[in-house]
């Protein structure tokens, strides 16, 4: 969501002609801020968002939609639902949380192109757990790549990357399996699975 507010203010800017310290100056927040707003690393409050895109001349029309449940983002608020859930409860989190990450990749690879940008375009928040976001940032990629469509510029963001490599399964055994299958998506995102490991069964 943030890549996409902060492209329309961006527009909006350039519309009026604007530097990005003169619509700061206009709106009543610092140059810093509105740089961050067009860079998608911070979200405008609805306010801030209404009066930067009005004082470019652009009109704005409201819409309230649900969140596709198959989306990258409700699935990052599943994954970091399921991982405090688990850890409460004294439970295995990672296997719900894997399953949110396979029932998303599973919804991606169904959908038909013009269904598949809508239900990535959107940033996920993060879950709390780097390895996670990781691991869905990779999924993403990974789909997209193959279904021949440029990944969301969100899946590059440095918290959507993890170092040392993470292997998915904590059984040695399958380590070597991880290595020689591993999606290369996954892999520059530093996340060891095996192909099979993120196949629905």
């Amino acid at each position: 969501m943030g890549s996409r507010l902060g492209g329309l203010c961006r527009e909006a800017r350039r519309r009026r002609g604007l530097s990005q310290r003169d619509l700061a100056r206009l709106a009543g927040v610092t140059q810093p801020t509105i740089a961050a707003i067009e860079s998608g690393r911070r979200n405008p409050s609805f306010d801030l968002f209404d009066r930067i895109v009005r004082l470019g001349g652009l009109p704005i029309e409201v819409r309230l939609v649900d969140e596709d449940h198959h989306s990258a983002a409700a699935a990052a608020r599943e994954v970091a639902a399921r991982l405090g859930d688990g850890a409460r409860e004294g439970g295995a989190p990672e296997d719900g949380a894997l399953r949110s990450v396979i029932d998303l990749r599973d919804a991606l690879v169904r959908s038909p192109a013009e269904e598949l940008y809508h239900l990535v375009a959107d940033r996920p928040p993060l879950c709390g757990e780097p390895r996670w976001d990781a691991l869905i940032a990779g999924v993403v990629e990974e789909v997209c790549c193959d279904r021949r469509q440029p990944p969301p510029s969100w899946t590059q963001e440095p918290e959507r990357f993890v170092r040392p490599l993470w292997y998915l399964s904590t059984l040695r055994a399958f380590h070597e399996w991880e290595r020689e299958t591993v999606p290369a998506a996954l892999l520059r995102h530093g996340v060891l699975a095996a192909a099979g490991e993120l196949a629905s069964v």
